[in-house]
């Protein structure tokens, strides 16, 4: 595996060997057998008279570059831990077409030797940044929300939607592979534990998928990449009421030329919540008031198996395969006590005040579970092959099969008697298959410069089976509702041909694209024989990256990107579906993609103790997709979904790191931004702003070389939304971790959300109605967990999650 991660590697980032020219000698150091990187290695220029002129270290890909060097030179010395030394005449290494210095391991078993040390929590590079997870300690045993959150351009809310400055689209990728699950799914099924680093990627350059209009964040996940084989596992337990535990276990084994591994990991995680809400509509000649307050629990579980390997049949030819399989299920139950107050005096106000010591029209107990559960496949093949001039070609297949779906059960009896009021049920499946092949190939240039060019390809087949029934008292039988039972068939395929230059010298590097995607999308549905929704379109997609080094520690970048959102089968449903008493749900199935522009600059720069990194943006979103609510009866609310405008987000992200001593280190980040939504919608002018913001802190304590002390927060700020808006958010966490049997094993012990405060109000208004719903989670937990690595340095794996189905779970 880490052969291909190396490969991979080497093709992104354009690694080539500099051949040295002039007074400049360059190269790379890699591992005799694995091809791996050698980072830290020693390298020194000696004399004729066997002194030594000057020494360097490699750099963390394994380079290392000697500037104005003179003509009197005799050899060049490579030393490295674990390997055999190397000397090489300096004519020889000049005389080389290729300057990547392989090193033989050492065959001695040595003692291990620990030597303590962090990366930074962020790093700046051309087209992204970088955040290491090990920062985050109170993420650990959770899942991949828990580290999101604590980034500082990702907010998520208490119903846990994930936006990216402010939007909720972007694209995740795990280990580089795309996936269309929504993130939120693909994040809570994640172990915390298996994840290493994070990607931001907000202005992704051509030879990424278009998709995402916030951009992209890549989850890079641990592997081992020792020879031999390696077991790490973690196990928690958070109590039984609510119920909360899981574990996860991983093994790999490393040969010459073979890496295998397999993983998998289980999570029960139940939350009690409590839900108060009310809704005021002005419907016809009559004021309706209808609060309701009582429990909203969860009841979740996943689990996931992941395999798959690598085989390097030569120096030049590498393999990779893996295949994932998971089950996801989420049970929400919402048993809520309604009183519905009405007056028919017209001339009153929406907001007019209602006598709630009077008898209401009606009181009524609504018991509400909706099940959601997914089952998911993933199967996928890769081939590298590296020609002489070092270009490189890439083919990669992949196919997906989910299959989606969940009963719901919504019903209704009166207070006091508990007579029948109203019993409804529904049952959705969703098969969807969708396929991916991609040939991708990089030609070197001079002047290190680098041409990459490719095509990809993408289908999606879903198809949707949704029944809902009525219970008719009278015959005790159950009957079908013609308005909400259909049946769907959505098919959309992508051809994308791409061409992208890259560039770099001493101080500056750029990567300037262009991607073309072709759509092609059908929807058909039972309620319209005969009738197809098509939209057969061709987009294109400029990029632009740049980035420099300014000297004294501080870096600039600059990129500009083009993106698409499209929208999901649950948007474009073109009947009617009823998933709880208040909200009655259409889709339109003409929607169209949202296009948007994102244009960023930023500046990094490191001093002793301190480093800062901030970032400026704006996104200009066109035809932007509009969640609306409109009167559908007295006391339900209409939602559809129309494009019905624009939004433009303007701001400015930042994230300090601070040590004011060896055992004390403090993180803080935040995002502050202008949100401006405008839209029309049947002739309703929409106009909406807010200034948002976020922050995330993060402080550690080592009190002794053992025991470490960690503590967070994250605050969401108050936001508007397309017809209201969300209240602001607060969630903090404490742990301490002690490292155990020459740092091998820990113990962790947290305590999550210490203030209870996962707690937000809901609000949509227009001046027809008005609904409020406080959304409160209990989450409030101790949990102790034991982690163990055997064998293993914590490196990387590589998966690939779904590339369609959590996308629509």
């Amino acid at each position: 595996m880490k052969k291909s991660l190396l490969v991979i590697l080497l093709t992104v980032f354009n690694i080539s060997i500099v051949i040295s020219q002039g007074k400049t000698i360059s190269g790379k150091l890699v591992d005799q057998l694995s091809r791996q990187k050698i980072e830290f290695a020693s390298i020194s220029l000696w004399k004729k008279d066997s002194t030594v002129w000057k020494g360097t270290l490699s750099d963390t890909l394994g380079n290392f570059e000697f500037r104005d060097v003179p003509n009197n030179l005799s050899f060049i010395k490579f030393q490295a831990l674990s390997y055999k030394t190397r000397t090489i005449s300096l004519q020889e290494f000049q005389a080389s077409k290729s300057h990547e210095i392989s090193l033989e391991a050492e065959n001695q078993t040595l003692n291990e030797i620990i030597v303590k040390g962090e990366k930074a929590v962020a790093s700046l590079q051309i087209d992204k940044q970088t955040f290491q997870t090990k920062q985050f300690q109170n993420a650990a045993n959770g899942t991949g929300m828990d580290l999101m959150q604590r980034l500082p351009a990702v907010t998520i809310n208490t119903e846990g939607e994930i936006s990216l400055r402010g939007s909720s689209g972007f694209i995740l990728l795990v280990d580089g592979k795309p996936s269309t699950r929504t993130p939120s799914d693909i994040l809570a099924q994640l172990p915390a534990n298996i994840i290493e680093s994070i990607e931001l990627i907000t202005s992704p350059s051509a030879k990424y998928d278009a998709d995402g209009k916030a951009g992209m964040i890549n989850i890079i996940t641990k592997k081992n990449t020792r020879i031999g084989t390696a077991w790490s596992g973690n196990i928690m337990n958070g109590g039984t009421l609510p119920l909360r535990f899981g574990s996860d276990l991983q093994w790999t084994f490393t040969d010459k030329k073979w890496s295998v591994f397999a993983a998998a990991d289980y999570r029960r995680y139940d939350i009690d919540g409590y839900r108060v809400g009310e809704i005021r509509t002005k419907y016809q000649d009559t004021l309706t008031y209808m609060p309701s307050v009582g429990v909203r629990n969860y009841m979740d579980f996943q689990y996931s198996i992941r395999a798959g390997g690598s085989f390097q049949a030569s120096s030049k030819d590498i393999w990779n395969w893996s295949a994932y399989m998971g089950e996801k299920q989420t049970d929400r139950t919402a048993n809520l006590h309604y009183q519905d107050f009405i007056n028919t005096n017209p001339s009153r106000e929406l907001f007019s005040a209602f006598n709630t010591n009077q008898v209401p029209y009606r009181q009524f107990y609504n018991q509400n579970l909706f099940v959601r559960s997914g089952k998911f496949q993933t199967y996928n093949i890769d081939y590298t092959h590296t020609y002489a001039n070092q270009g490189k070609l890439s083919l990669l297949g992949l196919y997906e099969y989910s299959k989606l779906g969940g009963p719901l059960n919504n019903y209704d009896t009166y207070e006091g008697n508990n007579k029948l009021l109203l019993w409804e049920r529904s049952t959705e499946t969703s098969p969807l298959n969708a396929w991916r092949f991609q040939v991708d190939y990089s030609l070197p240039l001079r002047a290190n410069n680098k041409l990459e060019f490719g095509y990809h390809f993408r289908h999606l087949n879903h198809q949707g089976d949704f029944l809902f029934e009525r219970f008719a008292e009278g015959t005790s039988s159950w009957v079908s509702d013609p308005n909400y039972t259909d049946k769907m068939e959505l098919v959309q395929r992508i051809h994308a041909p791409y061409i992208q230059l890259n560039g770099s010298n001493k101080q500056f590097s750029y990567a300037l694209g262009l991607r073309s995607e072709w759509m092609d999308r059908t929807l058909t549905h039972a309620g319209e024989p005969g009738k197809t929704y098509a939209l057969n379109q061709v987009y294109l997609f400029p990029s632009l990256q740049g980035i420099w080094k300014l000297g004294g520690e501080k870096t600039l970048r600059i990129g500009y990107s083009r993106r698409i959102e499209r929208p999901t089968s649950k948007l474009m449903s073109p009947f009617k579906n009823h998933r709880h008493a208040e909200t009655v749900e259409t889709g339109d199935p003409n929607l169209l993609p949202e296009i948007a522009n994102v244009v960023e600059v930023g500046l990094s720069k490191g001093f002793e103790n301190f480093s800062f990194t901030a970032t400026a943006y704006v996104n200009f979103l066109h035809d932007k997709v509009f969640r609306v609510n409109e009167i559908y009866s007295r006391t339900i609310l209409g939602r559809t979904y129309t494009n019905a405008g624009n939004s433009q987000s303007t701001g400015i992200e930042f994230l300090t790191e601070y040590r004011p001593a060896k055992i004390w280190k403090v993180y803080l980040s935040g995002n502050f931004y202008q949100f401006d939504v405008q839209g029309n919608f049947r002739g309703i002018e929409t106009q909406q702003s807010s200034f948002n913001y976020n922050l995330n802190g993060n402080t550690s304590l080592d009190i002794s070389p053992k025991l470490r002390f960690a503590w967070d927060f994250t605050y969401l700020s108050k936001s508007v939304t397309t017809q209201g808006h969300d209240s602001d958010l607060l969630l903090s966490n404490v742990s301490l971790k002690y490292t155990l049997w020459e740092n091998r094993a820990n113990l962790n012990l947290q305590c999550l959300n210490v203030f209870n405060s996962n707690i937000q109000t809901i609000v949509t208004q227009t001046p027809t109605f008005f609904s409020s719903t406080d959304y409160r989670k209990w989450d409030r937990v101790i949990q102790l967990s034991f982690g163990f690595r055997i064998n293993d340095r914590g490196q990387k794996t590589k998966s690939t999650k779904t590339e369609y189905g959590e996308k629509e779970f």
